[in-house]
């Protein structure tokens, strides 16, 4: 049985708290925030019914300083669920102490960042994982099955959008999120999911072209951008400007040869195929959640299991964030640009 630390205990740290309650071979015994009053209280957040709003029982351990609690120890994994800013030196700070860490999404603000968290986990021979939930989503899985093993044909095009509402439902306010410098704004907040999933699925495009819209305070609030993948395009839209009433919708749709493939919480069911020859049919898929998914990932790791399907690592989730920080110099130069090995920007 592993025991597990949750750093940060708002609504992504609930949604991993009922991620982790529902791993066979893990038990939470901590939980850290600095914000006491709600760690037995009901948070909000975009996705209804993530997180676990249930009180914690006697059996987890609350700590108010994450020193104090490293130094105590007791558990194996922890799981950071703080604010962007603070990924990277919790993170390291975790692993220096020697425990594994699953951490939130994105990495880090940067690449340096980035780079100081692989080396702190190779450094300590500790397990280091960032959440990318969307890589395991079972409707996003089967695309990516779909594409690489080729049932319907060559790629023609593909469309992702994450459509968000600014976030009013943080307890403690938009502060963090709405300051570009801590959240990286929609470029690392919410349009990553995309462009992480695009990369694990399609690779590094040839060349890619994104834009941006500010918002009235200046916050960077929706991004558009094409990659360009030989004769094949994909485009991946993400917006904080949605209204208040939308909350949260995310969506892909991959044109193939001969099929498309529709995903998301915008349709009546969660994945459907439409195939060039006979009737739009829904492929059975797990009901277990992404969150779900990736804590049994990272467990298998940390226990040393073979995962079926190499999914995602560390280095892929640094990758991701060259990615978007392309992508970011894209809109900010007006050009379109090519990545050099999934590196650039430096």
């Amino acid at each position: 049985m592993k025991k597990v630390a949750i750093v940060g205990f708002g609504f992504m740290g609930k949604t991993h708290y009922g991620a982790w309650r529902k791993a066979k071979g893990a038990k939470v015994v901590a939980v850290c925030d600095s914000n006491l009053a709600q760690l037995n209280s009901k948070v909000k957040g975009n996705i209804k019914g993530a997180a676990d709003n249930s009180a914690l029982p006697s059996s987890v351990k609350v700590w108010e300083n994450i020193d104090e609690m490293l130094a105590a120890g007791g558990f194996d994994i922890v799981d950071v669920t703080l604010p962007t800013a603070l990924h990277a030196d919790t993170s390291i700070k975790a692993l220096k102490a020697g425990y594994h860490v699953l951490c939130e999404k994105p990495m880090a603000l940067d690449l340096a960042n980035c780079d100081r968290m692989l080396a702190a986990a190779r450094s300590s021979g500790r397990k280091l994982l960032v959440a990318h939930c969307v890589r395991f989503d079972p409707a996003y899985s089967y695309i990516r099955s779909a594409v690489r093993d080729g049932r319907f044909g060559r790629l023609v095009a593909a469309h992702f959008t994450r459509y968000i509402a600014p976030p009013k439902w943080s307890p403690k306010g938009c502060d963090w999120f709405f300051d570009e410098d801590r959240s990286g704004g929609v470029f690392l907040d919410a349009h990553i999911h995309d462009a992480d999933f695009i990369l694990g699925t399609f690779g590094m495009p040839d060349r890619l072209f994104s834009a941006l819209h500010r918002g009235i305070y200046g916050f960077p609030d929706h991004t558009a951008t094409t990659y360009f993948y030989g004769n094949a395009i994909i485009t991946a839209d993400s917006s904080f400007a949605a209204a208040d009433s939308l909350v949260f919708d995310a969506c892909a749709r991959i044109f193939l040869e001969n099929a498309t493939i529709y995903a998301g919480t915008s349709y009546r069911k969660p994945l459907v195929v439409y195939p060039n020859e006979g009737k739009p049919f829904s492929p059975r898929i797990s009901r277990a959640t992404g969150y779900e998914l990736e804590t049994r990932y990272f467990l298998d790791m940390v226990e040393g299991r073979r995962p079926a399907e190499k999914i995602l690592t560390a280095e892929d989730a640094r990758r991701s964030i060259a990615l978007v920080l392309l992508e970011r110099e894209s809109a900010a130069t007006g050009k379109c640009l090519s990545p050099i090995d999934g590196n650039r920007p430096n």
